[in-house]
């Protein structure tokens, strides 16, 4: 147990009285003055600062009906204070500590008026502020037969502290008071005013710059009444430079702290500056009393019925959902609340004032405690004010309930905003959330938004809830855009008690057709092939734009867009496309290199392409060329699979050629692009094959007198493939899985997806 302590006169006082020349036929005195000093009150919690309630020299002045009689010059000073012994106790001493009177002319002398002396001034422009002391005493309606009397020195400026309430790290390299008056009264005004005339100017900080931490004694200020002072703070948060500026309360009165305070807690997005009048040089509690401990007076709280008060009010049980409160402490002393930078918590002052039905209210908010958070407790720490250091016991426990529902895979919500962003195109399922018996969870979407998650029971498992990510064939929208879906737990039987996850991707998507159970994309790859924004987009697909199929928009579109369509070859596994130019006179793959070492079809089937898409495999490739007998590419025709898909085993195809191609000056005729279909699927217009034949080694893409020799890129481990091989009157397709030098084509085809949405508007 620690008993409170009360911060009383600043020094004990030694003796140092004045010894005086009373003159004749005075025996003995009548009273002995007991000056001394006080500090600053210590309302404000930066503490004292070292030297500022020094007095180097002391002056006193005795007034009697109105006119100075006597000046007591240099009192000896000790510790702090003096007694100053007088021969009788009449009219009013005035005493002054570290200055003497700016604007009377020389120093005070018997004979000056005391209505002079009240309009006396202390400092001069550009110069510090004067750390100076006055106080007084009017001797006339003391008590006959007083012996001893005390007379109290307070400071004759403002003191300004700095606070540092910020979540962060923050560096204060400018502190600057703006429109300050360079002078001010000698004494007390009551109102507090500034002399007629007082130039007015700017104060930096007294302390060394940058400050980052609480800091005492930035500067001092005249007593004086502006509506134009203010404080200009500049400097760094967390490396982001940050300018404020706030106006300082009306009027600024001698003896007080005013406290310029930076604040900015986790969940505030700017940091904000406020200016409060602290302390009146009163006397105050150095330490806590803790005997008697924090604790929420329920009477005069408002309390949700959701909210438990345990512990004699010492600790508050809160529900996982979101709750909001106002609560008050009981304490004797006025708080002030270290602001949380760790949990989903707001703890804000709500007080009106001081008096005690007034102060140490506190709204506390509590936002909802998402799904795989665990219990938590958390201690709301307050610094009684006018103190320093904080206390254990000045605390009261917050216990956080954990979230009764639970998420397994990709989804982990996080407790600000609620939100997963994958940042990427992803399908298939994304979480699995398993839920309390009373619990469903349910999936919303905006009005203009696609439905593109599915919520479906997990089999087997009991209310447990699979999210499905789903993809829309030949998706209009699918430029990359943000696009969300809310994911909705809410009860059962009302719909009630809802709590709201946000699940984001980016909605891309390549141009489709449907053939024999496969989703083949309707153009190869180019560019850089696994980034989206490099590839033929199913938002800004030409042919569909042009109302066309594939086949007939490379037959009649530009020779410009042909080329930008058909010029692409890869090799390896850069994924890094290789362009059809001119070198030497010969056509060549721009990048085409005689040392690669990787066979592409034996990489992962995902390894080149983008997200949700894929290399076809051997199988899916011979559900298109894998016939009973040779498919001339040359001809038009039907061929007959080897092994039917579902029993459908025709296949129709068509070939055309392209003759107006150039690349540098090469003209690179007889550019052959070849479409086939199931005639079993009229609806789907097949796919349409094209591209620069291979390159294997620096004698370019020209075989046999043609450019068709077409490599394809196809997922086989054992390092399979096919190939358009022969000249341009016997093109054939064979098998043909030929080495690591070789350059391929790559059309990839949708990997496999639980949830389709769109269908019908695919085809």
């Amino acid at each position: 147990m620690r008993a409170a302590v009360l911060l009383a006169l600043a020094g004990s006082l030694a003796s140092c009285t004045e010894i005086l020349d009373y003159g004749s036929g005075v025996s003995t005195p009548e009273g002995v003055i007991r000056i001394s000093a006080t500090p600053f009150s210590m309302a404000g919690d930066a503490g004292m600062v070292a030297g500022e309630d020094a007095i180097e020299e002391m002056h006193a002045y005795l007034f009697e009906e109105g006119l100075l009689t006597r000046v007591y010059e240099s009192l000896p000073v000790s510790e702090g204070g003096c007694d100053l012994r007088l021969e009788r106790l009449s009219g009013r001493l005035y005493v002054v500590a570290n200055a003497r009177p700016a604007t009377l002319s020389g120093a005070p002398a018997p004979g000056l008026s005391e209505e002079e002396w009240l309009d006396a001034t202390v400092g001069m422009p550009d110069a510090p502020t004067a750390n100076f002391s006055t106080g007084s005493l009017d001797l006339g309606s003391l008590p006959a037969g007083s012996t001893s009397l005390p007379l109290t020195l307070t400071h004759g400026t403002a003191r300004v502290d700095l606070r540092l309430r910020v979540a962060g790290r923050v560096s204060v390299e400018s502190f600057t008071l703006l429109d300050a008056a360079q002078t001010g009264y000698l004494l007390a005004r009551d109102p507090a005013s500034t002399p007629a005339g007082s130039e007015r100017g700017e104060l930096t900080a007294l302390q060394p710059l940058p400050l980052t931490e609480d800091t005492p004694g930035v500067a001092y200020l005249y007593e004086q009444e502006s509506a134009d002072l203010r404080v200009r703070l500049e400097g760094l948060l967390d490396g982001k430079p940050f300018s404020l500026e706030g106006a300082l309360p009306r009027p600024i009165e001698r003896n007080r702290i005013y406290t310029v305070t930076l604040r900015k807690d986790v969940t505030d997005t700017e940091v904000s500056l406020s200016v409060e009048a602290w302390g009146d040089g009163e006397d105050t509690g150095l330490y806590p009393d803790t005997d008697s401990p924090l604790r929420v007076d329920e009477s005069r709280s408002t309390i949700p019925a959701d909210v438990q008060v345990a512990d004699d009010g010492r600790t508050l049980l809160l529900p996982y959902t979101s709750t909001e409160m106002l609560v008050t402490i009981e304490s004797d002393s006025q708080l002030e609340v270290v602001p949380l930078t760790e949990f989903p918590l707001t703890v804000e002052e709500v007080s009106t004032g001081s008096g005690p039905d007034d102060m140490n209210r506190f709204r506390i908010r509590k936002s909802l405690y998402a799904p795989n958070r665990p219990a938590a407790e958390v201690e709301v720490r307050f610094r009684r004010k006018g103190l320093e250091q904080l206390y254990p016991e000045d605390r009261i426990l917050l216990s956080l309930a954990a979230n009764p529902s639970r998420v397994e895979g990709g989804l982990d919500f996080d407790n600000a905003a609620y939100e997963v962003d994958f940042g990427r195109y992803i399908d298939n399922e994304l979480g699995v959330f398993v839920l309390p018996e009373e619990k469903e969870l349910v999936v919303e979407f905006d009005a203009d938004e696609d439905p593109w998650v599915l919520v479906s029971a997990a089999p087997d498992r009991e209310n447990t809830f699979r999210v499905l990510g789903g993809w829309r064939p030949n998706d209009p929208t699918a430029n990359g855009r943000r696009q969300e879906a809310r994911l909705v737990i809410r009860n059962r039987a009302d719909g009630s008690m809802r709590e709201e996850y946000t699940v984001v991707r980016r909605n891309w998507g390549l141009p489709v057709t449907w053939f024999h159970g496969v989703w083949w994309c309707k153009y190869n790859a180019r560019g850089n092939s696994r980034r989206f924004e490099d590839q033929v987009l199913s938002s800004a697909d030409p042919a569909a734009q042009a109302g066309m199929s594939v086949y007939n928009y490379l037959a009649s579109c530009s020779a410009e867009e042909f080329y930008d369509l058909w010029g692409w070859a890869y090799q390896g596994d850069s994924g890094q496309g290789l362009r059809v130019v001119e070198q030497n006179g010969i056509a060549v793959l721009d990048g085409f290199s005689s040392s690669s070492s990787v066979h592409m079809n034996k990489l992962p089937a995902d390894a080149l392409s983008p997200d949700g898409y894929e290399l076809p495999s051997m199988e899916e490739y011979n559900r298109v060329f894998d016939a009973t007998d040779y498919i001339w590419m040359m001809w038009n025709g039907t061929h007959t699979l080897r092994t039917p898909w579902e029993g459908h085993s025709r296949v129709s195809r068509t070939q055309q050629r392209r003759n107006d191609l150039v690349v540098g000056t090469l003209s690179l005729p007889d550019l052959i692009s070849i479409r086939m279909w199931s005639p079993d699927f009229p609806e789907y217009e097949g796919i349409t094959w094209y591209g620069p034949a291979a390159q294997w080694n620096a004698d370019g893409i020209k075989h046999g007198g043609h450019y068709n020799n077409i490599l394809f890129g196809v997922y086989s481990p054992e390092g399979s493939g096919w190939f358009i091989n022969g000249g341009m009157s016997n093109l054939y397709m064979t098998k043909n899985g030929a080495g690591t030098k070789d350059t391929r084509i790559l059309r990839f085809k949708k990997s496999p997806v639980e949830y389709v949405y769109g269908v019908s508007d695919a085809r």
